[in-house]
Parts: C-alpha cells; sequence; structure tokens
C-alpha cells in the first residue's frame, strides 16, 4: 500500500506541476477564457504562430470558395451564398476571389447592374485582377444593353487577354458583332470562322454555340462531315451536333450523338423528346435528372413543374418553383402556382398564408383563380364567413360551382366542417354517372283532359246576364 500511494502522489504532483505551467503562459480574460500571455514567448515564437493562425485561416477561406464555385457548377445557388459568407472579405487575404464568385451568383440570379458594380470597385483596379473579371463585366453590359459602355469594355478586355486566347478572342469578338446588329453575322455567314474551328475542338464548341445562338443549326449540320474525326471524341461537341440535329427535327440521329453523355444538357434534350411522344413520366425523370446535376436548368425547371402538376408530383413541383431564378417573372404568379401546388397536396395551412400575402401584394384586387382558391381553401379549414365572402365573389364573377355552393351554405351550419363528417353518405342505388351522359328519347307528357278547351271557348263567347239582388 506504501508504494502504491507513492506511486499515486507523484502522479498527482506531475498533473500539478503541469497545469502550472500550463496556467503560467495563458491568462484569464475578464469573460473567463484563457488567452496567450505573450511575455512567454520570444518574437520568432510569436511570428511563427501568427502565420499558423493566418495559414489555418486562408485554408478555411479556400475550402469554402471551392465550395462556393462547386455549388454555382451544380446550379445551388443557396448553397453557394452560404459558404460565401463563411469568407470575412475585410480579414481574409481571399476576399478579391469572394467578390469576384459573388457577382457571379449575382449574374446568374439576373442582378446584373449589381455584378457590374461590384466588379467596378477598386478591388479590380489592376490589371491582373481585371483580367479575371472583364468577360463577366461584358456580358453584364450585355444584357443591361448599355452599348457604348459594352464596346470601350470589349477594347479593354481584349487588351488584357489576347495572350491567353486560344482561337483570336473568337467569342468576344462575335459577341460585339452580335450587340452592334452585325448583318453579315445575323444572316449566319460563318463560314470564314469555320476555317479555324475545324483544327480546335474549344474553336469549334465555340463556333457551335454561336450558331445555335443565331438559330442556324442548319449550318452545323452542313459542315459536320469536314470535322476531323478526332473533335468527335469532345462530348461537348458531340452534345452540341446532337442539339442542332434536336433542333432541325432530326430526332433519332440527335439521340444518337448524346446516346452515352450524362449531362443536364443530354437529359434536357431526351425529357423533350419524351415530352413531345407524351411520355410524361420517363420526361419528368430526365428533367428530375438534368435538375441533380444542375439545379438551376432553365429548361428542365420550364418544363418539368408543369409536368409534376400534371402527374401529381407536388413537392417535387414546389422544390423545383423555388429553384427559379429568373428576375423577368412575376413574384406574384410563382407564389400563385406554388399556392396551387399546396392546395393540391391538401396543405391548407401553407396554402393560407400564401393567398394571405397575395391578398396584400395584388391591393384587394385579387384575380378571379385566387378567389377560387381562397374560397375552396376557406371551405377546407372550415372557415365559414370567409367562405360565404369568398364564394360570394366568385358566384357574382360567374362561377357556377361557388353559386352552387353560397347556397348550400345557406343551408348548413357550416359546410367545411359538414364535408369532413365520418359518417357515410346516402347511396343510390344503380345510380350510374355515365347514364346521365347519354342521350334520352323525349317523350311528350299526355294530360288528362277534364274539361273541354270548347266548352270553355263556347262559354266565354255566350252573353252573360248578371243579376243583381237589391
Amino acid at each position: 500500500m506504501t508504494i502504491r500511494s507513492s506511486i499515486i502522489g507523484k502522479y498527482f504532483l506531475i498533473v500539478i506541476i503541469s497545469f502550472i505551467k500550463l496556467t503560467s503562459v495563458l491568462a484569464i480574460d475578464q469573460r473567463g477564457s484563457f488567452t496567450k500571455d505573450w511575455s512567454y514567448y520570444n518574437e520568432e515564437e510569436i511570428e511563427s504562430f501568427t502565420q499558423q493562425q493566418v495559414l489555418t485561416k486562408k485554408t478555411k477561406d479556400i475550402f469554402a470558395l471551392r465550395q462556393v464555385k462547386r455549388a454555382m457548377i451544380n446550379g445551388d445557388l443557396d448553397l453557394a451564398h452560404f459558404f460565401l459568407r463563411k469568407v470575412d472579405s475585410k480579414r481574409s487575404k481571399l476576399g478579391v476571389i469572394k467578390d469576384r464568385y459573388k457577382a457571379t451568383l449575382l449574374f446568374i440570379e439576373g442582378k446584373y447592374l449589381e455584378s457590374y458594380n461590384l466588379l467596378s470597385s477598386n478591388s479590380f483596379s489592376s490589371n491582373i485582377a481585371y483580367r479575371e473579371v472583364c468577360l463577366l463585366r461584358v456580358i453584364n453590359l450585355l444584357a443591361l444593353n448599355k452599348l457604348k459602355l459594352f464596346q470601350d469594355e470589349v477594347a479593354n478586355c481584349r487588351s488584357v487577354t489576347f495572350k491567353e486566347s486560344s482561337n483570336d478572342q473568337f467569342w468576344l469578338l462575335q459577341m460585339k458583332s452580335i450587340k452592334e446588329k452585325n448583318p453579315q453575322l445575323l444572316k449566319g455567314n460563318l463560314i470564314d470562322q469555320l476555317k479555324n474551328a475545324i483544327n480546335d475542338s474549344n474553336y469549334t464548341k465555340t463556333w457551335m454555340k454561336l450558331a445555335l445562338f443565331l438559330n442556324r443549326e442548319d449550318v452545323i449540320i452542313r459542315y459536320i462531315p469536314k470535322l476531323p474525326s478526332s473533335a468527335y471524341n469532345s462530348k461537348g461537341i458531340r452534345e452540341l451536333i446532337g442539339f442542332a440535329y434536336f433542333r432541325n427535327g432530326q430526332i433519332e440521329k440527335a439521340l444518337e450523338f448524346i446516346e452515352d453523355i450524362e449531362s443536364p444538357n443530354a437529359d434536357n434534350i431526351r425529357g423533350t423528346v419524351n415530352l413531345i411522344e407524351k411520355k410524361y413520366e420517363l420526361a419528368f425523370g430526365h428533367f428530375k435528372l438534368a435538375l441533380q446535376k444542375k439545379g438551376n436548368s432553365a429548361n428542365a425547371l420550364e418544363r418539368g413543374i408543369p409536368l409534376a402538376y400534371l402527374l401529381g408530383q407536388w413537392d417535387d413541383g414546389i422544390s423545383m418553383l423555388r429553384r427559379v431564378v429568373d428576375t423577368g417573372i412575376d413574384e406574384r404568379k410563382k407564389m400563385a402556382l406554388e399556392a396551387a401546388l399546396n392546395i393540391r397536396k391538401s396543405d391548407f395551412k401553407r396554402s393560407r398564408a400564401l393567398l394571405n400575402i397575395l391578398e396584400d401584394l395584388f391591393i384587394n384586387k385579387v384575380p378571379f383563380e385566387l378567389n377560387l382558391m381562397d374560397s375552396y381553401v376557406a371551405l377546407r379549414e372550415g372557415k365559414n364567413d370567409r367562405f360565404k365572402l369568398m364564394s360570394g365573389k366568385a358566384c357574382k364573377l360567374g362561377d357556377g360551382l361557388n353559386c352552387y355552393l353560397s347556397l348550400q351554405a345557406m343551408h348548413w351550419e357550416n359546410l367545411g366542417q359538414t364535408m369532413d363528417r365520418d359518417e357515410p353518405t346516402v347511396e343510390i342505388e344503380d345510380f350510374d354517372i355515365e347514364s346521365l351522359k347519354k342521350p334520352v328519347v323525349l317523350t311528350p307528357f299526355k294530360e288528362s283532359i277534364i274539361i273541354d278547351q270548347d266548352d270553355i271557348e263556347e262559354l266565354d263567347s255566350n252573353e252573360v246576364e248578371l243579376k243583381v239582388t237589391p
């Protein structure tokens, strides 16, 4: 026992000494947390510690920015914004990169002026920084329709990027020609540019995209045989060829070229083909795959949302609707569609919240369709006063069903609650709704003759003498 006690005593002594050493290096601040006491460090140790802290912070910022880039590529803009907020622009040495990514996000969201203004800050005044963002500035001005600023920006951008361009700045020059409404280009005269496109896959893709932008897919198809065999190794080129054939109405050839390609564009083409063939379930599946690869694919959302409604996939429809970032769409219409989808999934609480907001947004001048939705939601909620009000309005606007329901509300204490009762309804034997749709033979009704009409006419024609008794 004595030896064991001695060992335990030595152990606690070591612990106490270690704690004393630790507390001598750490000081307790006013908030009760430990901070470093720098008096125990020399200059080299302090410098090393500082550099380690900077490196740790920079590593975290680099990770966050990588996640931002990945999220943008996948079309998940909410996730991109989330990681972007992790980088402190004031403290981080990567603040310029954060601003560039933020400007890209703003452009994707259609906020062109905000994006351009952010890229016009002093952070991008140097040639090195400007070179990284000048193309984004160009397309922002293109979207903003600022011709003079656009022309100046193109000239400046060409001067700092000509060394990095592998195709003589083909894209930049053609965008300038389109903006200036060059008649030769708008007519689809792309033959001169094709000479350079044949031997360069990047040039070929740019040329094909321009041809598709100008709706000249026939030019692409005409010159496909002149492309070198190596061009077909590029999935990007084959995807564009497939898209050209699809636009040209040659569906089978289009599907052959994209057969082994798994990309959002390829899935959208397959989905659109199925949609044309009225294979709605298959089409919807392809659009969902496209959205898995690119969360904001405009084509997939444009076609997928109506299909979700048609197929009864209410949750998918709501999820797709929330991904739409097109600023040209009236937000009230998006909200109304979301309300309709929630009604179909019987989420009346969410539907009511949206309808109340819409009533305020329309300043009490609610469209007819929203009036119908409000009437139905009030009925299902059991809010009798609201239901009577909205069904009455809908009836006055000419909706026959609401006129009928409005009349029924006069007989029932609360029609909505009555509908939700568990008791069995009255059943009519041998009732077939199809029989009501069939034509019937009308048999004239035969009346029983009680008084002959001739007798009535004879009485009418006779003079009647009335005797008055005094």
